[in-house]
């Protein structure tokens, strides 16, 4: 959690971008000017629910004050900068895929690019959200629940993540698949 001084400037740096005085943002929250400002210079904390009136009164999510880091509102990751990662597997093992999103405020979607030789797992789990996998080359059976299915290059599949979910990449050959997750909660396009 960022401290109060970070919440305090995201907040001054929103509300100076979308042009609005202390007051406006004050009358879209429902608080004092006086108190919006002193959580802008970071002298005191805001609540939760002062926050979520805030980011509200400023058309944001709340997360986004809140972040770790600062994220920028649009993400673009050139192919030369992806960042590699490893998908835990079996006995130890990894899937190797590399990160085709860096993240955004309050952003909910996070892709890899499964770049493997084959015979990689990814071993089972089960978390909240949705994930889809798109096979580009290879193929892949990935288990959800009880249901196994088998990709073949162009296949999608789309599904809760709260089932158990594993796959195995048994093409000869690269097998490579576009990787995504959606954490819970609406996005908004």
């Amino acid at each position: 959690m960022p401290s109060a001084e970070e919440v305090g400037k995201r907040l001054k740096d929103v509300r100076m971008e979308e042009g609005m005085t202390l007051k406006q943002v004050a009358e879209g929250s429902g608080m004092s000017p006086t108190h919006i400002s002193e959580i802008e210079r970071g002298r005191t904390s805001p609540t939760v629910g002062a926050l979520r009136r805030i980011a509200q009164a400023l058309g944001k999510d709340t997360a986004f004050f809140v972040e770790e880091k600062p994220l920028p509102r649009i993400s673009v990751v050139k192919k030369e900068d992806r960042e590699a990662v490893l998908l835990p597997g079996e006995a130890n093992g990894f899937v190797a895929a590399k990160s085709l999103t860096r993240g955004i405020p309050a952003g909910r979607i996070s892709v890899v690019l499964i770049d493997d030789e084959g015979g990689q797992t990814v071993h089972p789990h089960s978390h909240e959200g949705e994930e889809a996998i798109v096979l580009l080359t290879g193929e892949a059976r990935v288990k959800v629940g009880e249901d196994e299915f088998v990709l073949k290059p162009g296949d999608c599949l789309h599904y809760s993540a709260q089932k158990e979910h594993s796959a195995v990449f048994t093409g000869s050959g690269k097998n490579r698949a576009i990787w995504a997750k959606v954490r819970p909660g609406a996005i908004r396009w």
